[in-house]
């Protein structure tokens, strides 16, 4: 019986790490073949198939972290404001888990009625591009890419930041100022940030990292400038399995997420709103401003761990994504990742499609996109 009982959890933790990996070879041979048809298709049409792939992708990721995980998520702060907006967005948010932008996204479902997981890009490190297939396809659907190492370079960023203002349709570009993940894990990381507040004279912060200005503040300039940009949304995330015994500062990762103790398997996600007119335009302002919203999060965060919440809660328990939304992408890409064994014709799509990665992260690097 025991054995049984480990098996089965086994096979909780590995089926929906194969699935969601898995699934990234029948949505990148989709992609491929729209990309292909956008050569005919008028642009609009394009996007409208392209947003509806994205979605159901995402989708399916709700599925595994919403739905299967049984995690509760509790919201707080200005939740209620940005259901009632369908705008386009840049978010900044506090950065602990390989899981953050899974809850980024579920904050986009709950963004109108009919869902904006499709709006939701995130600004990343250059290294993931070379992720075979899906660093393409981010790219293309408005992802940037940032250069963490070497010389820093200002075009790419610019022309996806002249696309998203291109589009016509509202979006959210989500940045993790931190650069990189909090851990107790990463005590050198921690250090650092020590030692960078130490030298600028601002407290010590327990549960952040130091925030680099950069990113944000050509993202906001650009879009700003562009006229696109309607808000700017300070996020934060806590996790309730930091507050188990041992776990302080040391976020789940996705298989812990799935799989944990459901005693702590809650999440809070405080918002706050503002206008672009309330950032400074002074570089050296908005650096203190950005500061300013992380030694927040670290209070909010030291709050959380002696209390077991955030402030101005909103929303206790949200219901989580309906089945509804998330059930069929789920068995979609559940049945594409079956077809091949049935179907020698998709078994040959994905083939070429696999061949099609390294001429793909070749096309990355020749247009300069990174």
């Amino acid at each position: 019986m025991l054995t049984i009982l480990v098996a089965a959890h086994d096979l909780r933790v590995t089926v929906p790490a194969f699935y969601l990996a898995g699934s990234q070879l029948p949505f990148a041979t989709a992609a491929l073949g729209i990309g292909a048809a956008s050569w005919v298709l008028p642009a609009k049409c394009f996007r409208v198939l392209d947003n509806m792939l994205y979605t159901m992708y995402k989708r399916t990721c709700l599925f595994i972290f919403e739905n299967l995980s049984g995690v509760t998520i509790n919201y707080y702060g200005d939740i209620d404001e940005i259901r009632m907006k369908k705008e386009s967005a840049l978010l900044i948010g506090n950065h602990q888990s390989d899981v953050d932008w899974v809850l980024i996204d579920g904050l986009a479902a709950r963004q109108s009625p009919e869902g904006g997981e499709h709006m939701v890009r995130f600004m990343l490190k250059d290294a993931i591009h070379f992720v075979p297939l899906f660093g393409w396809y981010i790219y293309q659907h408005g992802y940037v890419y940032v250069r963490r190492f070497g010389k820093y370079r200002k075009e790419p960023v610019e022309r996806q930041l002249n696309y998203l203002a291109s589009i016509g349709e509202p979006f959210w570009l989500s940045i993790f100022p931190e650069g990189t993940r909090f851990s107790k894990k990463r005590p050198d990381t921690i250090k650092k940030s020590e030692e960078i507040c130490e030298k600028i004279g601002v407290p010590k912060m327990n549960n952040v990292l130091v925030p680099r200005a950069g990113g944000f503040s050509n993202a906001l300039d650009g879009l700003t400038k562009a006229g696109a940009l309607d808000a700017v949304y300070d996020v934060t995330i806590a996790y309730g399995q930091t507050r188990q015994e041992g776990r302080h500062g040391r976020a789940p990762n996705m298989f812990e997420f799935v799989c944990g103790n459901p005693k702590y398997q809650n999440i809070h996600i405080h918002v706050r709103r503002f206008a672009p007119s309330e950032i400074p335009n002074d570089i050296e302002e908005r650096k203190k401003w950005l500061m300013d919203r992380f030694q927040e999060k670290d209070k909010m965060l030291d709050d959380f761990y002696s209390q077991g919440q955030l402030p101005d809660l909103r929303e206790s328990d949200a219901p989580r994504i309906s089945l509804c939304r998330s059930l069929l992408p789920a068995l979609t890409f559940g049945a594409a990742l079956v077809a091949p064994f049935f179907s020698e014709r998709v078994r040959t799509a994905y083939v070429a499609t696999i061949a099609t990665s390294p001429l793909l992260i070749g096309w990355l690097h020749i247009r300069g996109c990174v």
